[in-house]
């Protein structure tokens, strides 16, 4: 009886077995062209079976399992049959695992492997572009092609660091920011994601500083986006990092907007030299406009002199942020300034009134200050310009000037 048991369970296995492989010659076909395999895997197969005796790895369970995965949905295994080809030639991109297929497809049993295999990552692709059909409310074909682009692209992506979750994020901040179609977000989404990582920016700032470069040009977005890459080059080629120039731009995008030329050049020079300074571009952009406020800027700078016993002429800096030259204009900020010494002496008063004077807090006029050899020249020189003005003079004014404050605040 049990040699009777045994030989039923090893012919109910058998034809397990040739079910599983008539199924799968009948319908992954594709196989056999796409790895140029011409041969019977049932044949193969049998020679498994030496004299019938069941190998270790031919179990029923095993037999079953794999002929129930291969025959549970007739869409899935329809569609299998359709997008295989499309599936197998981006996994060609990859020589390993060609040649593993190749190498599996020798053997009936790899055969089955391979189809089962391929049923399972199409059921994972199907619900990639499921994913993608809620998201964007796009048709299946659209979702399809979408998706089969991004699985490219995060193959090329991983040669620069990158994964499909910064593709993909990039796309989205295009669609959302720039307004781009989604084909159009795909052909962009690299580039932009190379740029992100780059400049240290997430997509979202990216999206906003690309924003504000083509408002001032005419390039494409990929001649934009190269020159964002180069800025940031630049900027790390001074000593700083990118990240902090970028983010500032970000955060201060219409003040980029207002006097941004040649591409934004004079503000990121600009910025670059406040970061130097450890300052921000918000410093940047308080210096112009409290310089370009010229009734008030003019008279803080009066009051500034009388108080310091210098000259602090600010009519070169407020020309230099009409035209547009921040970088020059933190450079004369700098000078006048002054240096960290004549700082440190002056009182609480002199401080905030010269802090005034430039736009400035009393916190960023000390950042500005330290270690500023050039600006100390500057006060010095513009020390001696003022001179035939006697110490005695210059502290009867400031003490005059105090008086008025204080009767002005009573």
């Amino acid at each position: 009886m049990a040699k009777q048991k045994e030989r039923k369970d090893i012919q109910e296995i058998n034809n397990l077995y040739k079910d599983a492989v008539d199924f799968s010659k009948e319908n992954f076909s594709f196989l056999n062209k796409t790895f140029d395999v011409h041969l019977d895997i049932f044949g193969v197969l049998k020679e498994q079976t030496a004299e019938g005796k069941i190998r270790k790895n031919l179990s029923k369970e095993t037999a079953k399992n794999l002929l129930d995965d291969l025959k549970t949905n007739k869409k899935i295994r329809d569609a299998v049959g359709e997008q295989a080809p499309m599936v197998m030639n981006i996994a060609k991109s990859a020589k390993k695992s060609v040649d593993n297929f190749k190498l599996m497809s020798t053997s009936g049993l790899g055969m089955l492997g391979i189809a089962a295999a391929l049923v399972k990552a199409f059921i994972a692709f199907q619900k990639a572009v499921t994913d993608t059909r809620k998201e964007l409310g796009v048709s299946y074909i659209t979702a399809v092609s979408i998706t089969a682009q991004n699985k490219v692209l995060a193959q090329v992506a991983k040669g620069y660091g990158l994964d499909i979750a910064d593709i993909t994020s990039a796309q989205a901040s295009i669609r959302e920011d720039l307004g781009a179609s989604v084909q159009e977000s795909i052909n962009l989404s690299l580039g932009f994601a190379r740029t992100a990582a780059a400049t240290g920016q997430t997509s979202k700032e990216l999206s906003g500083t690309l924003s504000i470069m083509e408002s001032i040009s005419g390039a494409s977005r990929d001649v934009l986006l190269n020159q964002i890459r180069t800025n940031a080059a630049m900027i790390e080629a001074a000593g700083v990092a990118p990240s902090l120039v970028m983010k500032d731009i970000a955060q201060n995008a219409e003040f980029f907007a207002s006097f941004a030329k040649d591409g934004g050049k004079n503000l990121i020079g600009a910025g670059t030299a406040a970061r130097k300074l450890g300052l921000s571009m918000g410093t940047v952009k308080g210096v112009t406009e409290s310089l370009l406020n010229f009734e008030e800027s003019i008279g803080a700078s009066m009051e500034a002199s009388l108080l310091l016993g210098r000259q602090i002429n600010t009519d070169k800096a407020r020309q230099l942020a009409f035209t547009g030259d921040q970088e020059g204009l933190m450079k004369e900020i700098q000078r006048l300034a002054g240096g960290e010494a004549e700082f440190a002496k002056s009182t609480y008063i002199q401080r905030q009134s010269l802090a005034k004077a430039l736009g400035m807090s009393v916190e960023e006029l000390a950042r500005t200050v330290r270690n500023n050899t050039a600006g100390a020249t500057g006060a010095a020189a513009g020390a001696a310009a003022a001179g035939g003005q006697s110490t005695q003079s210059s502290d009867m004014r400031a003490h005059e000037l105090l008086g008025k404050i204080v009767r002005n605040t009573e």
